[in-house]
C-alpha cells in the first residue's frame, strides 16, 4: 500500500523559511558542493598530464613532489565520493527521512556536529594524500585516523536515520526509507573491512588483502551509492513527474543486491571459486537492475515531454539512463573473456565515470537543484544557469566515456594480440588524450557554473510562497 506520501506528490514548491532542524541538511550540501570543485580541478590537471607530460616540467621543483599523477588520483577518487557524492547524499537523506517519516530529525545538534567532522576528515585526506600518505588500497586510501573518523560520520548518520525512523509518526515506511536505513547501518561495516582497520601492524597483504580490497570496492557501489541512491530516486521521481512510482513492489526488486566484488579480479589472485560465485552474482544482477528501469519508464510514462523545461528531472532521467547502462555494462564486464579485453584498460576509467559521475553525481545535481530552494527559503540564482549545467556536462561527459571506451579496447586489442611494442599504443593513445581533454574542460565549465549557480543562491532574498511545510 502507498502512503500519504506516495499517493500525493506536491508540486514544485518553495517553502517561505529555513527551519532550524534542516540546518545540518544545509550544511552537508552545500560542503558537498564546496568539495566539488577538488576532484573537478584534480581530473583536469591529470587530463593534461595525459595529453603533454611534459607540462609538469613547467611546476615548480617545490611543488612537483604534491602535483604528480600518483597523488593527483587518489585526492580525485576520495574526494569525489566522500566529498561530493557522500555529503549530498547525508543531507539528501536527512531532509528526506524527516518527511517521509513526519518527524524532524533524531539529533539535529549532533548532525551538525557531524557535518563539522565530515569536513575535518575531507580536509586531512587532501592534506595527506597530497604529501603521499596512502593506505595503497583502492578506494580506501585515507590512513589512520581518517578512515577512523569517516567510519564515525557514517555512524552518526545512521544513529540519525533510524532514531528519525523510530520517532515517526508516519505508520507505514516507504522504499526510500528502508533504502536509507539498510545503506547507513550496513555500509560502516563494509568501510572498515575494506580499510582493514583492526589490522594496525600491515600484516594483511597479498592474495587476502586483495580479495577483502575488492569487497569493499563493490561493496561502496552497491551498498552505499546504488542502495542509497535507490532512496534518493524513488522520493524525487513521483515529485518531479507528478506520477506515484509505478510499482512498488517492483521498486522493493529494484532494492536488492548482490556481492559482485572478484570480478574486477578474474585471472588475478583468489580461489576458482570464488571467482565463479562473483560471475554467477554479477549476471543475477540483471534481475534487480531490469526492475528498477522497467520502474523508471513506466512512471516516466505520459511525462517526458516535462523534461524540455524542469532541469532536475532532465538531471535525474538522464542519471536513471546512465545508471541503466552502468548495469549492464557491469554485466558484461564479468564475463572473463570480455574482462581480459578490457581489463587495465581506459575502458575501466570510462566505465567508473559512468557510474560515479554519469549516474550517481547526475543524482546529486537533481537533489541539490531541487533541495536547496526548500531549505533556503528562496529559489536558486539563475535558471538558465542551470541550462549551461546541464549542456556542458552532458555533452562533454558522454564524448568523455564514449573516447575511453574505444581508447580500451585498442589497448586490450594491441596488447592480447602480441608483437605490437608497448609504447607504440602508448603513442596511438594521444588523439583519445586530447578528446579526453577537451570534454573533461566541458564537464569542468559546467561543474563551475553549478558552484557559481548555487554559491549565489545564497545573497538571493527569500520569497516566502503560502505553502504548508506538510505538503512538501
Amino acid at each position: 500500500m502507498r502512503s500519504a506520501e506516495q499517493q500525493a506528490p506536491s508540486p514544485d514548491l518553495v517553502r517561505p523559511a529555513q527551519p532550524q532542524e534542516e540546518r545540518a541538511a544545509v550544511w552537508f550540501l552545500y560542503s558537498a558542493v564546496f568539495w566539488l570543485a577538488v576532484p573537478g580541478i584534480a581530473g583536469l590537471i591529470m587530463a593534461v598530464f595525459l595529453f603533454a607530460p611534459y607540462v609538469q616540467d613547467w611546476i615548480p621543483m617545490w611543488a612537483r613532489p604534491y602535483i604528480q599523477f600518483g597523488r593527483l588520483r587518489p585526492v580525485h577518487v576520495n574526494l569525489a565520493l566522500i566529498g561530493w557524492l557522500s555529503m549530498v547524499y547525508a543531507g539528501s537523506m536527512l531532509f528526506i527521512v524527516a518527511r517521509l517519516t513526519r518527524a524532524p530529525v533524531y539529533a539535529e545538534k549532533l548532525a551538525r556536529a557531524n557535518v563539522v567532522l565530515w569536513n575535518v576528515v575531507v580536509a586531512g585526506a587532501v592534506v595527506s594524500l597530497l604529501l603521499g600518505f596512502n593506505q595503497g588500497r583502492e578506494y580506501a586510501e585515507l590512513v589512520w585516523p581518517l578512515d577512523t573518523l569517516l567510519i564515525v560520520c557514517f555512524a552518526i548518520l545512521a544513529i540519525n536515520i533510524w532514531g528519525t525512523v523510530f520517532r515517526r509518526t508516519e505508520k507505514r515506511l516507504y522504499i526510500s526509507v528502508w533504502s536509507f536505513m539498510a545503506a547507513s547501518l550496513i555500509f560502516p561495516f563494509i568501510y572498515a573491512i575494506g580499510n582493514v582497520v583492526w589490522d594496525t601492524s600491515g600484516a594483511l597483504t597479498g592474495m587476502n588483502d586483495a580479495i577483502l580490497n575488492y569487497f569493499y570496492v563493490h561493496n561502496l557501489f552497491n551498498v552505499w551509492f546504488t542502495t542509497g541512491a535507490m532512496g534518493l530516486v524513488f522520493y524525487l521521481l513521483p515529485r518531479l513527474t507528478g506520477n506515484p512510482i509505478w510499482n512498488y513492489r517492483l521498486a522493493v526488486w529494484g532494492f536488492a543486491s548482490v556481492w559482485t566484488g572478484q570480478h574486477h579480479l578474474l585471472y588475478g589472485p583468489g580461489p576458482e571459486w570464488l571467482e565463479l560465485l562473483s560471475v554467477s552474482f554479477s549476471i543475477l544482477a540483471a534481475v534487480p537492475n531490469t526492475a528498477f528501469a522497467y520502474n523508471f519508464f513506466r512512471t516516466m510514462q505520459g511525462k517526458w515531454h516535462k523534461l524540455a523545461t524542469d532541469v532536475p528531472l532532465r538531471f535525474l532521467a538522464m542519471g536513471c539512463l546512465f545508471y541503466t547502462a552502468t548495469c549492464f555494462q557491469g554485466v558484461s564486464q564479468s564475463f572473463r573473456n570480455f574482462s581480459a579485453q578490457i581489463h587495465f584498460t581506459n575502458w575501466v576509467i570510462g566505465h567508473s565515470h559512468l557510474a560515479f559521475v554519469a549516474s550517481y553525481s547526475f543524482f546529486a545535481f537533481a537533489l541539490v537543484y531541487h533541495i536547496l530552494p526548500r531549505v533556503l527559503g528562496r529559489p536558486l540564482f539563475d535558471r538558465k544557469l542551470m541550462e549551461w549545467h546541464f549542456w556542458l556536462i552532458t555533452p562533454g561527459l558522454i564524448a568523455f566515456m564514449v573516447t575511453l571506451w574505444a581508447a580500451g579496447l585498442i589497448q586490450g586489442e594491441n596488447w592480447n594480440t602480441g608483437g605490437i611494442p608497448f609504447v607504440e599504443t602508448v603513442k596511438a593513445m594521444k588523439p583519445y588524450m586530447f578528446v579526453r581533454l577537451i570534454a573533461g574542460a566541458a564537464m569542468g565549465a559546467g561543474i563551475a557554473v553549478f558552484l557559481y549557480n548555487a554559491l549565489l543562491s545564497l545573497r538571493t532574498k527569500p520569497a516566502p510562497v503560502p505553502v504548508s511545510e506538510r505538503a512538501l
